[in-house]
């Protein structure tokens, strides 16, 4: 099995910039080429520990924007007013519940939550895809109209289908794999513009 160095140039760039996880160049990539943010968002981030992406969503949407993160462990590191942590399993109904409570509308959400790996992929696969459709479920519930959806997915046979149900209600679907990903990585990210919220209701 091929190996990778997890202390590669974007851990120790990370390290050097005050990012807590070399993801944050993954999500800072995607928004220059997607251009997802803007000042005075506001963004529920899925899986956000240790918290690398809720720092580049706090940096773009500034002093006038809010930020959530939701995951299993408590985000230490940062300290903004903007920011909240939700420690939760995304995947029960009352934490949900948790996340509308604080609020029922986002502008962006953005979920770079991943399964336990086994080492199978075609297991790993499934495994993202099932945790990807809990998290749609949320977006559903809580995207305003107009809103994005960048979420990361282990690559297989159930990513066409995925994208096909996207394109239904969002204008602009796209796939995209960062140069910051590690090589051999299974992981790409699907990016969903512009929700149609009628469409999902009347579909």
């Amino acid at each position: 099995m091929a190996t990778y160095d997890r202390k590669d140039k974007f851990y120790h760039k990370a390290k050097k910039e005050g990012y807590l996880s070399r993801a944050a160049y993954k999500l800072i990539e995607i928004d220059t080429k997607y251009k997802l943010f803007r000042k005075g968002m506001k963004v529920l981030d899925c899986g956000a520990a240790p918290g690398g992406w809720s720092q580049v969503a706090l940096e773009k949407i500034g002093s006038g924007g809010k930020a959530i993160g939701v995951d299993l462990d408590e985000i230490k590191g940062i300290h903004s007013p903007n920011f909240i942590s939700l420690v939760g399993d995304i995947t029960l109904d009352e934490v949900i519940e948790k996340l509308l409570t604080i609020s029922n509308r986002y502008d962006l959400v953005i979920s770079d939550i991943a399964p336990n790996t086994i080492g199978v992929r075609d297991a790993d696969h499934y495994n993202s895809y099932e945790l990807v459709m809990i998290v749609l479920s949320l977006v559903k519930k809580c995207l305003d109209d107009g809103g994005s959806f960048i979420f990361k997915l282990f690559e297989g046979e159930l990513r066409s289908k995925l994208v096909k149900e996207l394109k239904g209600f969002f204008k602009h679907v796209y796939t995209f794999k960062p140069v910051a990903t590690r090589k051999g990585s299974m992981e790409l990210y699907i990016i969903a513009k512009g929700f149609i919220k009628n469409n999902l209701i009347e579909s």
